[in-house]
């Protein structure tokens, strides 16, 4: 597989990670607090980008305006889900008649949560960390998980552990990673295959994938 640099409606940092034989999926994931340092190379991101491509799809990592090389001011989450759909929309012209799957961590996945209420689409959703106890985006968020929708969640995060999670958004399906906190250290790896294990219950997988 191999790495691209692209740029979104010629404002917003990206990178295109291409499987090897032809994609069946595209798949666009959404990055960590900026203010916190979060950006499109955040380590689990990448981890979820390369499961992805390993299964046979595009993997789309896009950096929210003002962070990196992508143009625009921070709006604390105002604005932010229209980055969202406009990574969505390139992926769907990139590779029109594919189904899609999006993915966020933290941030990422709030911003995913603001997209789909605004009326997004995608063909398969999976969380990351969501912190059920920040202030500035969870009261807007937990409302708006669909039900079903698939969240990986760290069993002693700091802002809600995966039990509190769980009793808070009870039509999730979540699976939980044991001794690690919101930041996965140790295992970003096993995150990034449960992502793309349970986004493959939706996209199709190519016939030659193990």
């Amino acid at each position: 597989m191999r790495e691209e640099a692209v740029r979104i409606d010629d404002r917003l940092e990206a990178t295109l990670r291409i499987p090897d034989l032809a994609p069946t999926a595209i798949v666009v994931i959404a990055h960590p607090l900026p203010t916190h340092g979060g950006t499109m190379r955040n380590p689990l991101v990448a981890a979820i980008a390369r499961a992805c491509a390993e299964r046979g799809w595009y993997a789309l990592r896009f950096n929210f305006r003002s962070v990196g090389l992508s143009a625009g001011e921070w709006t604390n989450g105002r604005w932010e889900p229209n980055d969202v759909a406009a990574a969505v929309r390139y992926a769907r012209q990139l590779a029109p008649g594919l189904p899609l799957g999006l993915a966020g961590y933290s941030f990422g996945a709030f911003m995913a949560l603001a997209y789909l209420a605004r009326g997004g689409t995608a063909e398969a959703v999976a969380l990351v960390g969501v912190g059920m106890k920040d202030a500035n985006f969870a009261p807007r968020a937990l409302p708006a998980i669909p039900p079903g929708t698939f969240i990986v969640a760290a069993e002693n995060d700091q802002f809600g552990t995966a039990d509190e999670l769980r009793a808070a958004v009870p039509h999730a399906r979540i699976a939980v990673v044991g001794g690690v906190d919101h930041f996965f250290v140790g295992k970003r790896d096993e995150v990034g295959r449960l992502v793309a294990e349970d986004l493959a219950r939706v996209l199709p997988v190519p016939s030659h994938f193990p």
